[in-house]
């Protein structure tokens, strides 16, 4: 992995950017900071959350967007000193650019997502689905590093299946990888089992263990993240929205659950 695209909503939440500054220091990567799209352009997305924001503000407005995007360009160079690295405003301000931008970087590294004033949910889906690449959701305040210990969350589908081979430069680092499913018809689609999941990546000479999990009274997001705490995981790998999307936003969904609540980074592929 030598390249690594990250973004900062606000300097207040930089934790995307140290754990970014972290895995190129590993990978011996070279990162690319990304500016984060103005609040103006970002009206549609304020409505998705349910407030209003202002378009094309006045001279105040402008100021203050000037003071936002220096302060995160100077939260990302200060944490990138030393490497191979560089600032890249967008050609295009709006919330796509993150998404066609990324696709020219092995891994895109950005905020938890939520009601303001974090970063809005749809610069997320953005990046996930417009890019064609992984994305490491990294939760406010988080100061560790990622990849020892995986949690991978198996459904059985596609976008799982496909999660190992975007995966595979962490996996291939990690010394321990917990394969786990969770029963019921939220936590499982017809497909290989956890249990075969964790055999093809023992092929590779991983360490890989593999469990099947009842949720009980629990949602199978919460599960998930119940079990990786347990088990002592840095970071959970899941393959995003086997369920549709519109059907996560009505009615939730174990993809939803992750992106909003982890306390632990995700890596997310679709």
């Amino acid at each position: 992995m030598k390249s690594i695209l990250t973004m900062a909503w606000t300097a207040e939440d930089p934790a995307a950017f140290d754990l970014a500054a972290k895995l190129a220091r590993a990978f011996d990567s070279r990162l690319i900071g990304l500016e984060p799209p103005s609040y103006g352009v970002m009206s549609m997305a304020w409505a998705d959350a349910g407030m209003g924001a202002p378009i094309g503000g006045g001279l105040a407005e402008d100021a203050e967007e000037r003071q936002r995007v220096a302060a995160v360009r100077q939260a990302f160079e200060q944490r990138a000193a030393g490497l191979r690295s560089e600032w890249r405003s967008a050609d295009d301000s709006g919330p796509t650019a993150i998404g066609t931008i990324g696709r020219a970087y092995e891994l895109i590294v950005m905020p938890q997502p939520g009601a303001l004033p974090k970063m809005p949910e749809s610069v997320f889906e953005t990046a996930l689905f417009d890019s064609g690449r992984p994305v490491l959701v990294v939760p406010a305040g988080y100061q560790g590093m990622v990849g020892k210990r995986i949690l991978f969350s198996w459904n059985g589908s596609t976008e799982s299946a496909r999660a190992i081979s975007l995966a595979m430069p962490f996996l291939s680092r990690a010394d321990s990888i917990d394969v786990m499913s969770v029963d019921g018809p939220s936590g499982m689609v017809p497909g290989p089992s956890s249990a075969e999941i964790a055999e093809s990546l023992r092929a590779h000479g991983l360490n890989v263990t593999s469990q099947h999990v009842k949720s009980g009274n629990r949602s199978a997001g919460q599960t998930i993240v119940d079990t990786a705490i347990a088990g002592g995981a840095d970071m959970i790998l899941k393959g995003a929205y086997t369920q549709s999307r519109l059907r996560q936003m009505i009615f939730g969904g174990m993809t939803r659950h992750l992106i909003l609540s982890s306390p632990l980074p995700v890596l997310f592929s679709y």
